[in-house]
């Protein structure tokens, strides 16, 4: 499979995870301000998980654009990472609707650490350009080691949620952050003239 390919089936899943997500918003039974005062934590959910799936398919996008060659093992961890994308819409459901209670935000956690871990996966199989230039070389060990970081931290959070929901809402909207200020790779690869 072609690496084209490969991102127009992921962004495909990416835009239908997105587009079930406003699903889930229901117009409010009383009018008014008490009305979005009923469905103010349904969409403070809805915007954060939207957030979420953004900055994981920038994420997705960022691991495939100097890659050159895709393995059927990259292939693979691909799948498993659009499988945990797809768990967001239930994950989001859980938390709108029991914001307090800790299936809701365990699953976010849990759903982006397991996407992270498997796009990390993704892209160590996969050929880049990044990986035989050695003036990229200790760019690709932080961002590699910031990646793990941020799977185990939600993958603690996860679990942790069980404690307080807090735990996994606050490693979800972390990864977002500090997902969304990571700078691309310089562009050492330019050609002059």
């Amino acid at each position: 499979m072609t690496k084209h390919r490969l991102e127009l089936f992921s962004d495909g899943v990416f835009a239908i995870v997105m587009t079930i997500l406003v699903l889930d918003l229901h117009v409010p039974e009383d009018p008014g301000l008490r009305g979005l005062i009923d469905i103010a934590p349904a969409l403070l959910v809805h915007a954060a998980t939207f957030a979420a799936v953004g900055v994981l398919w920038l994420t997705h996008h960022g691991a495939l654009a100097r890659v050159t060659e895709i393995s059927s093992r990259a292939l693979l961890f691909n799948l498993v990472a659009l499988f945990w994308i797809t768990l967001l819409p239930f994950a989001a459901r859980n938390a709108a609707a029991r914001p307090l209670e800790p299936l809701g935000a365990s699953l976010m956690a849990a759903c982006c650490g397991g996407f992270l871990l498997s796009a990390l996966s993704m892209r160590l199989t996969a050929r880049s350009t990044i990986d035989d230039n050695p003036r990229l070389a200790s760019w690709r060990r932080r961002r590699l080691a910031i990646g793990f970081g941020m799977s185990a931290a939600n993958l603690i959070g996860a679990v942790l949620a069980w404690i307080s929901p807090w735990f996994g809402y606050g490693a979800a909207l972390i990864m977002i952050g500090t997902t969304a200020l990571l700078p691309s790779p310089p562009d050492v690869e330019k050609k002059v003239g």
